[in-house]
């Protein structure tokens, strides 16, 4: 009796050892962003796959200047579903009251591809609630990049699970095609430290940070930077919906309120309309509180001229048939705008609009009017850009994102860029008399 209590107590002992062993692995094994794969922060084990997705942490195959870690995060998906992806359990719950963006470092075979970050609280098995997502496109291929997704308005304290889906919508094959790379998965500054955007919204203040946000397949939209001046420029093309639109802003909305009340109803907005003759197009703006979209209100104005500026004035006491009418007891702090509502898109057509403002109207003026000369397509384009417009020679310069001059010619009505690597360039076309600056993508 006496032999056999002593190895009971040590095989107690030796159990209660391993335990204790066993606590400061958990102890310090902590997933939080910011996520680098170095060190052992995250092992392969981590990832959860699903649906025909496979996640890992392999050896960096891509080391560059835009990314130098030796360890990378790899997502391959293979048949399964068009959701297939991996996920990660952070430790903690994700903390939006600081920094409302989360941003990846990504490598990618397309231009154009669709990455949707999904967040997942901890109710149920997955797919758990509550939950939240976002979309992100890559703009060039082979090479890395940062994605941003801006999760303003979402409640902290609530989600731990980051859900990868790389080629959203597509069935992987399993090939090179359906392989995705990323690293640095972190929180960030909204604003890159610029001011938030507030109106009138003119795109011309170096020091705000302006953004746009498309919408049920609208865009591209961007930022056209010329010698006259800068605006928006949309494309609502045949695949988006008839109520595709694009956010004036980020997710966080204005830095200050719009000051609507009853006897104080208007906005305003310069909008001109390319590629067609057409006057009477509907143009819908939409203000509604960033934290509750339910909180909202829409109008229309119409068009009454093609291929000039106008003032269009939206007048929110006339809301648009079949929607809330104004109640100002409400906040609203964003506003998105929608063209051609209730109609499908077309590729020959492109919008463009500034000086967005409330109560009065900014001054017409006659900015911008000489880029109007010209029409750059296609645009994503794979060789030849057309370039149609009223001077038979031009002064063309295009530069990579790094500011790299890379083609500088006269040109006619043509330009082929066949010769460059797929991705995002910038284009200057000189007429003469004024720059015009265009975003171009080599697909």
């Amino acid at each position: 009796m006496h032999s056999k209590f002593h190895k009971i107590l040590y095989i107690v002992s030796v159990k209660k050892l391993i335990i204790l062993l066993l606590i400061p692995v958990f102890s310090f094994g902590q997933i939080a962003m910011p996520i680098d794969f170095e060190n052992n922060q995250i092992a392969t084990a981590d990832f959860v796959n699903f649906d025909g997705g496979t996640g890992s942490v392999i050896d960096n195959p891509y080391i560059t200047t835009q990314n130098l870690s030796s360890k990378i995060g790899m997502i391959v998906r293979d048949q399964g579903t068009e959701w297939a992806g991996s996920y990660i359990e952070l430790t903690n719950h994700i903390d939006f009251s600081e920094y409302s963006n989360i941003t990846m470092n990504v490598y990618s075979p397309y231009v154009g591809l669709m990455v949707k970050l999904k967040l997942e609280g901890d109710n149920g098995a997955f797919p758990s609630e509550p939950a939240t997502e976002r979309d992100a496109y890559t703009t060039i291929s082979n090479g890395w990049e940062t994605l941003t997704w801006s999760f303003s308005g979402e409640p902290s304290e609530t989600y731990r699970k980051l859900v990868l889906m790389f080629d959203f919508g597509n069935i992987g094959d399993g090939t090179s095609s359906s392989t995705f790379y990323f690293d640095d998965i972190s929180q960030q500054d909204s604003f890159g430290g610029l001011n938030q955007i507030d109106l009138p919204v003119t795109f011309e203040d170096s020091e705000i940070y302006y953004s746009l946000i498309d919408f049920e397949g609208n865009g591209p939209s961007t930022i056209q930077e010329t010698t006259n001046g800068n605006y928006a420029r949309v494309e609502k093309n045949i695949t988006a919906g008839t109520s595709a639109g694009v956010t004036i802003g980020t997710e966080e909305g204005f830095a200050s309120n719009i000051p609507i009340t009853n006897a104080d109803t208007n906005m305003y907005a310069h909008i001109y309309v390319n590629g067609t003759s057409q006057t009477g197009i509907p143009i819908r703006l939409k203000i509604e509180d960033s934290n509750d979209p339910t909180k909202s209100v829409e109008t229309e104005a119409f068009t009454t001229v093609a291929n000039e500026w106008e003032i269009l004035e939206f007048d929110f006491s006339n809301e648009a048939t079949g929607t809330a009418v104004l109640n100002t007891d409400y906040t609203f702090n964003m506003a998105s705008i929608f063209f051609n509502f209730g109609s499908p898109g077309n590729n020959d057509i492109v919008y463009f609009f500034d000086n967005v403002s409330f109560s009065a109207p900014i001054s017409l003026g006659l900015e911008n009017q000489a880029i109007f000369n010209y029409k750059i397509y296609p645009n994503p384009t794979s060789g030849l850009i057309n370039i149609q417009g009223n001077t038979s020679e031009l002064r063309i310069t295009v530069f990579d994102i790094l500011g790299k001059e890379l083609i500088n010619r006269h040109v006619s009505d043509k330009l082929d860029i066949g010769s460059l690597e797929k991705g995002i360039y910038i284009m200057n076309l000189y007429d003469g008399v004024s720059t015009s600056k265009y975003k171009i993508i080599k697909n």
